[in-house]
């Protein structure tokens, strides 16, 4: 008989990462999504994983939700992307495709995975597993339109982004379809990012970020301890038996190493993140200031910090929403756009 596999907790948090290390040299963190999906691929539990990239269609760069067969597809599709992609539109199209299927969404198209598939009992058969990413927010096509317009590169010329993250710094790989390859500071991308520029106006209020709807929930550990160990590693939450069961033959099977950090132990790590993104009264006022229609109650019983910190995101989303705003906020030295960014997650942590 073969050995047993062990039990993982339900709504648990736990850390580890692929052992194979092709999966690990591709990943933004540790690998377990595209550890899972070529588990349940090579297992024959699923036929296809629907997964996502950034590539350029129609001479616009934009995110696309694409079929994956095979692990080295999967590979093709792994790291961030920080792009709006089409991944529920994508699945209402699974109906004419045969056999099972793997998803990996963000956690608002997780939410509404769930209430599609809860209606659609044959969608429902063909959806074997559901993994949503840990997210803080994502960004339209534009964001890359214009950074990649910074750079001098030509979008319509674009195959693929690969973020290759570091615990501090990393590189943005542009690889063209001619094969040549230019590199953006990753710093330098996610400092616009996190400055709000271009947010896609659904994380504006978004207070869901750890993927709840989702089988398994899966995102970055980027602790003081974690950036000390010489191996990137990712968390992960199994929310549903089928998770669990797949998380625990990969362990058994020696695909994937774990560890127990505990989801108490993340809330309490993570407080003052936590705080700030899941309390939506300093964003109301926030958007009173800058113009943008707020959702809910008002309320000016607020942390005052956080209130500087998404009005300056907000302020930032409303002026790259219009074209002289654009050439503004682009017509900063990126030093500057830094410095915001820095000075909101200093806000956002008091």
């Amino acid at each position: 008989m073969g050995a047993v596999a062990p039990e993982v907790a339900l709504g648990e948090l736990y850390v580890g990462y692929a052992a194979d290390p092709d999966i690990r040299s591709v990943a933004s963190s540790g690998g377990v999504v595209s550890g899972v999906l070529t588990h349940l691929l090579e297992r024959h539990l699923i036929d296809a994983a629907l997964v996502s990239r950034i590539t350029s269609v129609d001479g616009r760069v934009c995110g696309v939700t694409e079929l994956a067969r095979t692990k080295q597809q999967v590979l093709d599709h792994a790291g961030s992307s920080y792009i709006d992609t089409p991944v529920v539109n994508r699945v209402k199209a699974l109906r004419d495709i045969p056999g099972k299927v793997a998803v990996v969404a963000l956690p608002c198209q997780a939410r509404l995975l769930k209430r599609l598939l809860a209606r659609d009992g044959a969608l429902r058969q063909k959806v074997a597993l559901v993994i949503g990413l840990f997210c803080r927010g994502t960004v339209t096509r534009q964001f890359y339109e214009d950074i990649f317009g910074r750079y001098g590169i030509d979008q319509a010329a674009v195959e693929s982004v690969k973020v290759d993250r570091g615990h501090l710094k990393g590189m943005v790989y542009v690889r063209l379809r001619d094969q040549q390859e230019r590199a953006i500071p990753f710093a330098t991308l996610n400092a616009y990012r996190m400055a709000g520029v271009h947010a896609k106006r659904y994380c504006l209020w978004c207070d869901e970020h750890l993927s709840e709807q989702a089988d398994l929930s899966v995102g970055d550990i980027f602790t003081k301890e974690f950036k000390r160990r010489p191996i990137k590693h990712s968390a992960f939450i199994c929310r549903s038996e089928t998770a669990a069961d797949v998380v625990a033959q990969m362990q058994c099977d020696g695909l994937l190493e774990l560890e127990l950090f505990g989801i108490d132990r993340y809330r309490r790590t993570f407080s003052r993140l936590e705080r700030y993104s899941n309390d939506l009264r300093p964003r109301r006022v926030a958007a009173r200031l800058t113009g943008f229609k707020p959702v809910g109650p008002p309320s000016w019983r607020v942390n005052p910090a956080h209130c500087l910190a998404w009005t300056l995101f907000m302020l930032n989303r409303r002026l790259t929403g219009s074209d002289a705003g654009r050439r503004l906020v682009y017509g900063l030295p990126s030093s500057l756009i830094s410095l915001v960014s820095l000075s909101i997650k200093a806000l956002s942590r008091i």
